[in-house]
């Protein structure tokens, strides 16, 4: 069982939890299905959802819930050729991005929250090389930068490997990763990563959600 659903269930274990809504849609030749299930009390109201993508004989399977999550869920997908990314670009829901063109193809985020301006994270996706780099902000947390490499599976925290606290800004030239931010002692610091020592650290210190 992985961490997020365990979370889940950890959540989710003292509610019982009624079936709401069946969402249908067909992106790229890929079946996307999601069962929503809500929990509504007279002050509470949750919701939990179990998600699909079918392409062929291949079949992925994601569950999630309205309450944000802090582990970072990065799950590769090759359909008929083509390179996605299922992850979350939200405190809530989830994104499925086309890794070899960076467009978001999809995302869904639960009903209840989508009035509410803190279930959403400012984010940007760009490239360097082979790896793709997710930049964004976690609801009263600071800035953050992630790099992904879709063929080893891999993510990183780099603001945390560059010893950040916050992150302002990030930009790539020159083939490096500039990231522009505060360090512990809220100077002002500029961290530059070339491509190469990020791939390294990847190898080194990335994590899997597979």
């Amino acid at each position: 069982m992985s961490l997020t659903e365990k979370y889940i269930l950890d959540y989710t274990e003292d509610f019982v939890f009624d079936f709401t809504t069946h969402i249908s849609k067909r992106v790229f030749d890929v079946e996307i299905e999601i069962d929503v299930f809500e929990y509504t009390a007279q002050q509470s109201r949750r919701e939990k959802a179990h998600a699909i993508f079918t392409k062929g004989n291949l079949r992925y399977e994601c569950d999630f819930c309205d309450q944000h999550n802090y582990e970072n869920d990065f799950y590769p997908i090759t359909l008929n050729g083509q390179r996605f990314l299922c992850f979350r670009k939200t405190l809530y829901g989830f994104t499925l991005l086309n890794a070899d063109t960076l467009s978001v193809e999809f995302e869904y985020f639960p009903e209840c929250v989508l009035d509410s301006e803190e279930s959403f994270i400012v984010m940007n996706v760009k490239q360097l090389n082979n790896l793709l780099i997710f930049d964004g902000c976690y609801w009263a947390c600071p800035y953050e930068c992630f790099a992904f490499d879709y063929d080893k599976k891999l993510f990183l925290n780099v603001s945390e490997l560059c010893g950040l606290t916050s992150l302002d800004e990030t930009a790539i030239q020159d083939n490096k990763l500039i990231l522009y931010g505060t360090d512990p002692k809220d100077a002002n610091v500029q961290c530059v990563v070339s491509a190469e020592d990020l791939r390294i650290a990847l190898i080194q210190h990335g994590k899997t959600d597979m």
